[in-house]
């Protein structure tokens, strides 16, 4: 059976340029902790399958210039995406922009899918917060008769 592989960090990016504040915070998180650096895009399937623009094309840049693989992928339900990438790159943390506030939004349901996941959420002006994960219940030990 084979093992884990090396804990990542997974930096989840859209296809706007200013989502390298993303991979640069996540680069040093990935550093700090002696993890891999995977980055994410998920693209809707209206594009298309079909990756073009120039905020792409910077983001993959940006992406190789911090020593990480970009992958992109064409789904509709971006969140279902993420979670299943989350463990097949064994990520014990995912870096996203801050959420939109809508309810079922895109962290709230990596939250909810992957509730062992510290998910880290970085401002405009690079503030981070974190969404620590879920922890099991304290079990209680049965007392001696």
């Amino acid at each position: 059976m084979k093992g884990k592989s090396k804990p990542s960090v997974l930096v989840c990016v859209t296809g706007q340029r200013d989502c390298d504040r993303l991979i640069r915070v996540g680069k040093q998180m990935a550093e700090e902790s002696g993890a891999c650096l995977q980055v994410l895009c998920v693209q809707p399937t209206a594009n298309g399958f079909h990756v073009g623009g120039q905020e792409i094309e910077y983001l993959y840049q940006t992406t190789r210039e911090a020593g990480a693989e970009m992958t992109i992928y064409f789904h509709d339900d971006a969140a279902l995406i993420a979670a299943g990438f989350v463990k097949q790159v064994n990520a014990h943390r995912v870096v996203t922009g801050m959420p939109d506030g809508r309810a079922n939004g895109f962290v709230e349901t990596i939250h909810q899918l992957v509730p062992k996941v510290t998910i880290s959420m970085v401002s405009k002006d690079e503030t981070v917060y974190n969404m620590m994960p879920q922890q099991e219940p304290a079990r209680r030990k049965p007392a001696l008769a």
